[in-house]
């Protein structure tokens, strides 16, 4: 079966934007067009690779899928730092970035944190 493309999710799951520490809806994002210049990334929230590698799981989680628009420093740190780390640095919490199965199992996400 065939990946979704990036272009694909776009007009799928809803998108968010960094800003002040928070997400924040994102308008006007049509394509990849309309952020690519500006040096940012688009992150899935719930990670591509659940997707392709656990469709059942994917299907009981993808719900909370969405897109977030971040600056790309902060997409390369969320894959190499600690969560501590993350937060001292961006001052958020990586688990309102990236699904966390763990939190997912305790509830965290039945409701929308801010």
């Amino acid at each position: 079966m065939k990946q979704p493309t990036m272009n694909d999710d776009i007009k799928k799951y809803p998108i968010f934007i960094v800003a002040a520490r928070k997400l924040k809806p994102a308008v006007g994002i049509e394509n990849t067009d309309c952020y690519n210049h500006l040096f940012i990334h688009a992150h899935h929230f719930v990670r591509k690779t659940i997707r392709k590698n656990s469709p059942e799981f994917y299907a009981k989680v993808e719900h909370l899928q969405k897109l977030i628009l971040m600056p790309a420093e902060m997409n390369y740190d969320i894959e190499g730092m600690s969560e501590k780390r993350f937060f001292e640095k961006w001052g958020m919490d990586i688990d309102k970035l990236v699904f966390n199965r763990h939190k997912w199992r305790e509830g965290y996400y039945e409701v929308e944190k801010e």
